[in-house]
């Protein structure tokens, strides 16, 4: 994927993945978090609302893929 600002990040998941938008600008602060080694708010770990979903895949590297933040159950 090409470089995107944080936004057009988030739009291009929720797009190509089917994620909500919530879920996909989730997944990019929790990339973040692990690419800078930080670490994550404790809200994110145990919430579980999309946003924290999204955070949590993002942050302990699981792969983006369609459906998997949908709610929707992957055959």
């Amino acid at each position: 994927m090409p470089v995107v600002a944080f936004r057009e990040k988030s739009q291009v998941l929720a797009e190509r993945f089917g994620w909500p938008l919530e879920s996909a600008e989730g997944y990019v602060d929790g990339e973040g978090f692990r690419k800078r080694r930080k670490d994550p708010p404790e809200r994110f770990l145990v919430g579980i609302d999309e946003y924290s979903q999204g955070f949590r895949a993002g942050y302990y590297g699981r792969t983006a893929s369609p459906g998997t933040l949908s709610g929707r159950a992957i055959a």
